[in-house]
């Protein structure tokens, strides 16, 4: 553990610990958590493979937040609107970890780039969309046209959650698309995207761990942050509480928005 410290300033491990902290307060369900990859990038002493390590330095972080944060909504998880993005799901992992996880040659960077501008993008236009048709319709009818998902969307945003996911822990505005128009509740949002996520990082384990990508000294860093992950979980679940289910909703819509406008922003950057 002191091996692992002295490659650390002490202002960089502070900033690594909120960063940590951030992931676990949206982990509980306060939408957070996409603020925590930049912060680890900008901070991480590497520059020139910041981006490669921090995803991998965050997986075995975000399985026990997962656990954590299932404890707290176990009751509140609505399993079977999960099932149909299993599929899609389990072919991005596949192609991700094949493909991008296992090798960094140009022509994949560029696939990456352009991967995290269409669904930044996509994000952006959903939020964009919804807003319209709350203000311009101010009805039901169409809304509930869009709150069942259907077979081939289920499979499109399960295939980009898992294959953005594994590139770099941004499934979330696909995941938002998919779940949010089921109108699930407040807590049922909440503890629907946290079972989606425990499931899909526990899957990622295997490629990260066959491919290298689970470093020893990571791995005791992780554990050294491990304190932050029931703080981080246990806040951002008491804030989903305390909020209305109205200004949860468009706390998560903001938060789609900034999350798909730093996708879009670290692909045209990087």
């Amino acid at each position: 553990m002191a091996t692992v410290l002295t490659q650390f300033e002490l202002s960089e491990l502070l900033w690594i610990g909120v960063a940590v902290f951030l992931l676990g307060v949206g982990k509980g369900g306060f939408p957070l958590g996409g603020l925590a990859m930049p912060i680890l990038i900008l901070m991480w002493p590497d520059p020139a493979l910041a981006a490669r390590i921090v995803v991998a330095f965050m997986l075995p972080l975000l399985c026990g937040m997962d656990l954590v944060s299932l404890l707290f909504y176990r009751r509140h998880v609505r399993w079977s609107t999960i099932v149909p993005l299993i599929p899609g799901t389990l072919a991005g992992v596949a192609l991700a970890s094949a493909l991008f996880v296992s090798d960094t040659t140009a022509l994949i960077a560029v696939s990456d780039r352009i991967l995290q501008v269409l669904i930044g993008g996509i994000g952006i236009a959903f939020v964009g969309f919804r807003a319209a048709n709350a203000w311009i319709l101010r009805q039901v009818t169409a809304a509930e046209v869009s709150a069942n998902p259907g077979r081939w969307r289920a499979a499109i945003l399960g295939f980009a959650a898992g294959l953005l996911s594994t590139l770099s822990h941004a499934a979330g505005p696909a995941a938002i698309i998919y779940f949010v128009p089921q109108r699930l509740g407040k807590l049922g949002l909440a503890g629907t995207m946290v079972a989606f996520f425990w499931g899909l990082n526990l899957i990622k384990l295997a490629p990260f761990g066959l491919l290298g990508r689970l470093q020893t000294g990571n791995l005791m860093l992780a554990l050294l942050m491990a304190p932050m992950i029931p703080l981080g979980v246990g806040t951002g679940y008491a804030l989903v509480r305390l909020l209305q289910e109205r200004s949860y909703i468009g706390l998560v819509y903001a938060a789609l928005l900034v999350t798909s406008g730093m996708l879009i922003h670290r692909a045209v950057s990087g």
